[in-house]
């Protein structure tokens, strides 16, 4: 219980201001209107992991470090994004109130400056010529008056080569100014890290980190469409017998003959093994890759448990590619082996029918639930909160709308 949140109160954090979550519970359910700002909750719950590191907020840049990349998002741009866009003082705050009683304020604090920098560095920041030292950039140099020459002997002056030696020649000496944003981390006051990015800026390792604050040891974060990268905890299920074949049968749902999961060491992918599913209706072991998303989804979820046992588990979308006629056992299976387990869970939705599910679908662990309803208001980001047993009351009697 000592890893678990009481209380937090999220003064800044990307479009939240002034949004405070009460008496959390076990089993906490977050929904509310779109962009009210129930993922963003989840990233400032994944940054008490150790919220003095950069590393950590790094991670939080959405869509990934690969996929922004491919986009064209900069760290710049990614970090930057993590602020208020309407204020002009770009900081990110909140306090943190945990079971056994410690509290945390926690601020990161980030300046925009505009400052010159040799071209040289800043094309390395941003990705271009990773294959060259500066050393191979010199040495073209020396090639450059001997090419200059051959321009007025050959017509090549728009070939690659020498496109390509004018301009190393040119970052080699030019400065240019850009934007620059420099950032640090406070802990109750007292400054923990800096750290500084540049715009276009596509490499970035942050600098370490003066001292390691882990609030909390274990937070196991889940996205809608991880199921789909075929990334799961299978390894740390299959450590647990009894709650392994408990999962096999909520698995029937999805499919009645399965007999099975196992890791296949001998069919080895990018270094890894693959996870089988024997079943009835098939002569052999398929790879899990090759079934639905149903089953992928549910396999994640209930595999993400077991991962985060003593710990916060965070579950966005988590109702995404379960049928409903599956959430219940499914739904049930998670509730009752986080209480199993002490995992604290945090769980955002948009579906009235999947609210329903969670909050009906075990009578031990209705005490352990609250519903927290997001919305914005004049003053910031508002809460409505409904204990378990509230909640349903409110929606099935009173008609109220939960989401």
């Amino acid at each position: 219980m000592d890893n678990h949140i009481s209380d937090i109160y999220i003064r800044s954090f990307r479009g939240i201001s002034n949004l405070e979550l009460k008496d959390i519970k076990l089993i906490n359910i977050l929904t509310g209107d779109n962009n009210g700002g129930k993922t963003s909750v989840l990233e400032v719950i994944q940054s008490i992991k150790n919220p003095c590191d950069f590393r950590t907020w790094r991670s939080l840049i959405r869509r990934g470090e690969r996929i922004s990349v491919i986009r064209g998002m900069s760290y710049y741009e990614g970090f930057f994004d993590l602020f208020d866009i309407n204020k002009e003082e770009k900081t990110i705050e909140y306090d943190v109130c945990l079971i056994n009683g410690q509290k945390y304020n926690v601020k990161v604090m980030a300046e925009r400056v505009e400052e010159e920098i040799m071209e040289k560095d800043l094309v390395k920041l941003q990705g271009g010529y990773n294959a060259m030292d500066e050393d191979s950039l010199q040495d073209n140099l020396v090639s450059f008056i001997f090419l200059k020459v051959l321009i007025n002997w050959i017509n090549l002056i728009y070939t690659n080569s020498i496109y390509k030696t004018v301009q190393l020649r040119r970052i080699l000496i030019k400065k240019k100014a850009v934007s620059k944003l420099n950032l640090k981390t406070f802990l109750d006051g007292t400054e923990m890290m800096e750290d500084s990015l540049y715009e276009g800026q596509m490499r970035y390792i942050p600098e370490e980190v003066k001292e390691d604050k882990n609030f909390v040891e274990k937070i196991v974060y889940v996205s809608p469409i991880r199921h789909a990268e075929g990334n799961f905890y299978l390894s740390q299920i299959l450590a647990y017998p009894e709650m392994y074949e408990q999962m096999l049968q909520v698995l029937k749902e999805y499919d009645e003959d399965i007999i099975s999961i196992n890791y296949d060491d001998n069919e080895r992918r990018i270094g890894n093994g693959t996870y089988k599913i024997l079943s009835k209706s098939n002569k052999k072991a398929l790879p899990l890759n090759v079934y639905g998303d149903g089953m992928k989804k549910a396999i994640l979820l209930m595999s993400a448990v077991i991962a985060a046992k003593d710990g916060i588990l965070l579950l966005d979308e988590f109702e995404t590619a379960i049928h409903t006629s599956a959430m219940n056992k499914t739904f049930k299976w998670i509730i009752e082996s986080c209480k199993k387990l002490n995992v604290q869970v945090f769980m955002t939705s948009h579906s009235k029918e999947a609210i329903d599910k969670v909050l009906k679908c075990s009578t031990e662990c209705i005490d352990d639930m609250a519903v927290y309803t997001l919305y914005k208001d004049s003053e910031g980001t508002s809460v409505r909160r409904l204990d378990g047993k509230m909640a349903i009351e409110a929606q099935d009697e009173m008609g109220l709308e939960l989401r």
